[in-house]
């Protein structure tokens, strides 16, 4: 029962592996936490995906062979949800994405491929264990009503629902989830990383600000990437770079 990370290029890989249904151990939160840092701190690697082990579900969520009080110390999961992450994260999704599985799908990935198998919920609801809808912050991620499904009735929803609900991105055959994330993982690969690490704070900060907070952060982020992007020895202007490929 593990979950790995491995490069691919530019890419980091997560792979959840354990067992039928890939539940979550304590042991795997700390080692998803651990791979999480290696992946931010790593400026060789520009993107990430998370996926189930091949043959097998996204997951299930948290295995509740191990109760649900975490044995010692700060709970990992929260360690997890409060990183400051600057580099996206694409979820590749088959079969069942349920409790902790889900939560993670909606706190660590930002672009999300599913197959036509998928299915999505948090069904701990009917066991007295609710909560799954506010440690994700669910009605901020997707429409409110969609939240209140999902959450007060712990039906599990088919993939082309997650989709008409804009839980995720695409749906695709079952065989080929994990090759559309590659091929999404590779385009935002293709960008330089102090841009894709300006997106994503600007896509984390600005909804929140006033319209002139939302310029003023933009323009400051905007000049320092230009900045570190031309401290590059082959580093080209953004004009010199579309000229350059016929744009």
């Amino acid at each position: 029962m593990t979950i790995t990370y491995e490069k691919q290029g530019h890419i980091g890989i997560f792979t959840i592996d354990n067992g039928k249904v890939n539940a979550l151990t304590f042991a795997m939160h700390e080692q998803l936490y651990s791979h999480l840092k290696e992946f931010l701190n790593d400026t060789t690697i520009k993107v990430g995906i998370l996926k189930g082990s091949e043959g097998k579900c996204f997951s299930a969520g948290d295995d509740l062979n191990e109760g649900d009080v975490y044995p010692e110390g700060e709970d990992t999961t929260e360690k997890i949800i409060s990183l400051s992450r600057n580099k996206p994260i694409i979820a590749a999704v088959n079969s069942w994405c349920l409790g902790a599985g889900f939560i993670y799908l909606i706190l660590l990935t930002d672009i999300r491929v599913a197959g036509n198998g998928a299915r999505f919920g948090l069904p701990e609801i009917a066991y007295g264990m609710a909560g799954g809808s506010g440690s994700s912050r669910l009605p901020l991620h997707i429409p409110r009503v969609w939240a209140n499904w999902i959450a007060l009735t712990g039906e599990k929803v088919t993939a082309d629902q997650a989709l008409q609900y804009q839980l995720i991105n695409e749906v695709v055959p079952d065989d080929e989830v994990f090759d559309r994330a590659l091929e999404i993982a590779n385009m935002i690969a293709s960008h330089p990383l102090i841009a894709i690490q300006t997106e994503m704070e600007c896509l984390d900060k600005c909804p929140e600000m006033t319209a002139e907070e939302a310029i003023n952060l933009t323009r400051e982020l905007y000049d320092r990437q230009l900045q570190i992007y031309h401290q590059e020895p082959d580093a080209k202007s953004g004009i010199e770079h579309i000229k350059a490929k016929n744009l």
